[in-house]
């Protein structure tokens, strides 16, 4: 297994107020100023996406990237077996059953050492690169597929949490945000070549992550003013309940809603779903909003296809959608006049004062 990966840029200076495009600042000033001057019932409530809205990068992902580069995994080869993609039908190419076999037989090379914490020494072994570089790759297609996508590998990737108690993902967030923070804002790619009929492969990863200050910012103005800000992320709740608070953003942990398995009697996750309990993608969020969330949202924010239903909601007078240049559902609303587009540069991670983004 090879990786490479470019050298980082220099981050841009901030003004005190941040990057935002002023039309955007001077919108969500007027607005929140309107709002606590009239209070309302029921009481004004602040929506935010997590990944890549409040912080640049994804901690779903990192965490996915985490746990493979260092095997961090609870979950059993028989549980693995029976979360990846099922049937006889190709992937990229490369026939289904083979993919999940080599997975799955590479991964009982690895369980012994695993189950006991020699996980450097698990490394070592010849299984090691072929397991990480498919489960990789196979994630990445699968999420690009048009019979799997991401209503597959959004909770496909929770479930690989399984055998962790809750309090164990928080802490793993922790060490997953320590890594990622002294990242370079790169690209990794690795490739290996497995047995026929799988042959060569790559997957790339993106690497780094840190919150957007203006985020923070406007979470704490947010506050300030007495609205309550929830977070509705398609990564693992427990994970986001353990970024959230260490990357700076004011929020509770019942107000986080995420990615959720079925827990056991002692708090520890299964491969199950958890029960009267959309999955948070697309539709699913709006699912959360009406079911779990009392109040009237007045803010909402996102980035990404995820996030589409929720950002067209009905009479919510501040829609902020972080242009990350997407060439899906959510770059309909671009050009949308309801929509505070907010311009990134995605080089750096950074906000611009500007609707557009740049990324070269």
């Amino acid at each position: 297994m090879t990786s490479s990966g470019p050298t980082p840029l220099a981050p841009t200076p901030q003004s005190s107020e941040g990057n935002w495009y002023p039309d955007n600042l001077a919108t969500i000033t007027a607005t929140l100023q309107n709002i606590a001057a009239h209070k309302s019932t029921p009481p004004p409530v602040a929506i935010f996406d997590f990944d890549n809205t409040c912080i640049f990068r994804d901690i779903g992902q990192a965490t996915f990237r985490f746990q493979a580069q260092h095997l961090r995994y609870r979950i059993t080869p028989e549980q693995l077996e029976t979360i990846l993609p099922q049937g006889d039908g190709e992937l990229a190419g490369r026939p289904l059953a083979v993919i999940r076999s080599t997975l799955v037989r590479a991964y009982r090379d690895l369980w012994p050492m695993i189950t006991v914490g020699q996980h450097a020494q698990a490394k070592e072994l010849p299984s090691y690169p072929l397991f990480a570089t498919l489960l990789l790759w196979c994630t990445d297609v699968a999420r690009k597929s048009e019979q799997l996508g991401p209503r597959y590998v959004l909770p496909f990737m929770g479930r690989l949490l399984a055998g962790f108690t809750t309090a164990e993902l928080r802490k793993l967030a922790v060490e997953v945000v320590a890594q990622a923070g002294q990242e370079p804002l790169t690209e990794e790619t690795v490739t290996i070549t497995a047995p026929d009929p799988i042959g060569r492969i790559a997957a790339s990863s993106p690497l780094g992550l840190h919150p957007y200050p203006e985020m923070q910012q406007l979470m704490t103005r947010l506050e300030t003013v007495g609205i309550a800000r929830y977070v509705i992320s398609a990564s693992s709740e427990w994970l986001v309940e353990g970024a959230a608070p260490l990357l700076g953003f004011p929020i509770d942990d019942k107000n986080i809603f995420g990615i959720r398995v079925r827990l056991d009697t002692d708090d520890r996750l299964t491969i199950d779903p958890a029960e009267n309990y959309p999955t948070t993608y697309r539709q699913g969020k709006t699912d959360v909003i009406r079911r779990f969330i009392a109040g009237t949202p007045v803010l909402i924010a996102g980035d990404a296809d995820t996030d589409y239903e929720m950002l067209t909601l009905p009479d919510v007078p501040l829609r902020l959608l972080i242009n990350r240049k997407q060439n899906g559902l959510i770059s309909s609303l671009y050009q949308q006049p309801n929509i505070l587009l907010q311009g990134i540069d995605l080089r750096q991670g950074q906000f611009r004062p500007s609707r557009d983004s740049i990324s070269t």
